[in-house]
């Protein structure tokens, strides 16, 4: 009776320790320490409930967890922040904004600072931090603050004490106040804690600006202006864009009394450099609208894009390309400047906006950040440590450290070694929320389809894989018709590189298994690896598969050649 007893004790310690443990872990990867540039190698990391539960050393036997992630030989590390973001107007349908806020995500970014706040962005804000909508995380302006919607120091007082209690995350400075309003602004904001950020009056002046104490300053905003002698009495409304009719008249030795007022003042700089090496830059419009990311947009905006910048950089304006490369120079000088001697650097490239793609700017706002001379480290933490230390969050999100939420990005290939490799997504997690690449790509290439742009695929493999886009479901063994009492249907997502697999159960409507990675083309055999799956699907976990495979129409056929799995599948989507 005593053995027996031990016996199911025994089964019932085995059945429990066996049972998988809510949450995911992600196996044996890399972690880049933002605060050090430090890179941790060979840790498991565990999310439970959107946090960052743990972080140990990886142990080659693994508890079951709901989700397993494979993390060998890739890179983890907090996702991005675009601290100067536009979010749709409402005048916009829901899934147009929807598609903008998913081009944030599709790149990495996991927290946007809307910089031009309607108060629909307050309910949008609110569904995001409850997962009703799928989203990086918002903080948003206020509406503008310019001269036209403040032209009195009573206007002035009451948006800012309006703005203050509808529960806008700071207020948006727009250029045309005058200096009296503004100080009016500068007073209340400070009186009822709310900060202030965006463009520098010209009326105010940079000085002024940073004296009082900005939040951040975008775009450079006023301190080309601020280089101008005081013995070359210019009218200062006459200074052009950004202050490029002013350049012959800069003298760059007065950078660094700027800077240190920057750094005294603790004001951010936010540059948007990418905007002015897209939208305000000699490089042709067609030449731009040829870059790869222009198929997000719907064919109406990029014609207007086209149309907005020909008019900017027409020589009717005065503007030329000789000039331009001075006053590309010196925005350069003061980004470096800022970056070494100011109070800080945050990440943000001005989009959607002329050329400057959602997401993908971002990218090319790196570019020019390097081009500037800042180091990869420093870029990096301009989009994740110092976007937390600027809304006094670093308690939330910003590093990889146990107790903040998990909005983190996998990365192929170390981004230390080259910033393009923050490119190269193998997944993100949004508050813990698993965005394989495979989903990733499967929306991306919906948004182009759906904004009219065809695909320029021109390899026969190429062809091949926009044939695979798309749902697959399971019909039946090669061969074989389906059987006629089939418990689970089989849905396999395929999408430019990606894929991935659930299996649900008809009669009780639930997920048994689910499992994913990548895979690849080389002919006609097409081989997946299995890099994620749930605790059903464990025994896949790191296993490579290779088929045959026809595609005929709506039909995909996969001849196993390293396995037994001869499958025919139907096109769902």
């Amino acid at each position: 009776m005593g053995k027996y007893v031990l016996f199911v004790f025994a089964l019932l310690f085995l059945a429990c320790t066996n049972q998988p443990e809510k949450g995911t872990i992600i196996i044996n990867v890399n972690v880049l320490d933002v605060a050090t540039g430090e890179m941790w190698e060979h840790l498991d990391v565990v999310i439970d409930s959107g946090m960052i539960k743990s972080i140990t050393d990886h142990k080659e036997n693994l508890a079951q967890y709901e989700n397993m992630v494979l993390g060998k030989g890739k890179y983890l590390m907090p996702g991005l922040t675009e601290m100067h973001a536009h979010i749709p107007h409402p005048s916009e349908n829901n899934e147009q904004i929807e598609d903008v806020l998913f081009l944030y995500l599709a790149n990495g970014i996991t927290t946007v600072r809307g910089m031009l706040g309607h108060p629909t962005h307050l309910v949008l804000r609110s569904n995001t931090e409850s997962g009703e909508l799928l989203s990086p995380r918002i903080f948003t302006s206020s509406p503008s603050l310019n001269g036209n919607s403040v032209t009195s120091i009573k206007e002035a007082v009451h948006a800012v004490e309006t703005y203050k209690k509808d529960g806008y995350d700071f207020l948006k400075i727009h250029p045309g106040i005058k200096n009296e309003v503004f100080d009016e602004i500068v007073k209340t904001a400070h009186q009822v804690h709310i900060p202030f950020a965006g463009h520098v009056p010209v009326d105010v002046g940079i000085d002024n600006a940073l004296k009082s104490k900005y939040a951040s300053i975008d775009h450079i905003d006023g301190f080309l202006e601020g280089l101008v002698p005081e013995s070359a009495h210019v009218n200062p409304e006459e200074n052009g864009f950004f202050g490029y009719d002013f350049v012959p008249l800069a003298d760059t030795t007065k950078i660094d009394g700027l800077v240190a007022l920057a750094k005294e003042n603790k004001v951010w700089t936010v540059p948007t450099q990418s905007l002015f090496e897209l939208w305000f830059s000699p490089i042709p419009a067609d030449e731009l609208l040829h870059q790869p990311e222009m198929r997000y947009m719907p064919i109406e905006t990029l014609t207007e894009w086209s149309k907005r910048k020909n008019a900017i950089i027409d020589p009717s304006t005065g503007f030329n390309e000789k000039q331009w490369e001075k006053f590309d120079d010196i925005r350069k000088q003061l980004i470096f400047k800022l970056q070494k001697n100011g109070y800080g650097m945050l990440l943000g490239s001005d989009a959607p906006q002329v050329f400057n793609v959602p997401g993908f700017s971002i990218h090319r706002e790196i570019d020019g950040l390097l081009a500037a001379g800042l180091t990869p480290l420093e870029i990096i933490q301009s989009g994740t440590i110092n976007p937390a230390k600027y809304f006094n969050k670093e308690n939330v999100f910003g590093q990889v450290k146990e107790g903040l939420e998990a909005d983190l990005i996998l990365l192929n290939a170390n981004p230390l070694e080259n910033l393009d490799n923050l490119q190269e997504l193998s997944a993100v997690f949004r508050k813990g929320r698993f965005i394989p690449k495979v989903e990733i790509n499967k929306r991306l290439a919906a948004i182009a389809t759906k904004n009219g742009h065809a695909s320029t695929s021109k390899t026969s493999t190429e062809k091949l894989n926009d044939q695979l886009l798309g749902q697959w479901k399971y019909y039946s063994r090669k061969g074989k018709k389906p059987a006629p009492s089939a418990t689970f249907d089989r849905i396999k997502t395929i999408a430019n590189g990606y894929w991935s697999m659930t299996e649900t159960n008809i009669l009780t409507n639930k997920m048994d298994s689910y499992q994913g990675g990548n895979y690849v083309l080389n002919d006609s055999i097409y081989s997946e690896t299995t890099t994620f799956s749930n605790s059903s699907s464990l025994y896949l976990l790191g296993e490579t598969r290779s088929f045959g495979l026809e595609v005929k129409g709506d039909t995909l056929i996969l001849t196993g050649t390293n396995n037994d799995n001869n499958e025919v599948w139907t096109r769902v989507e």
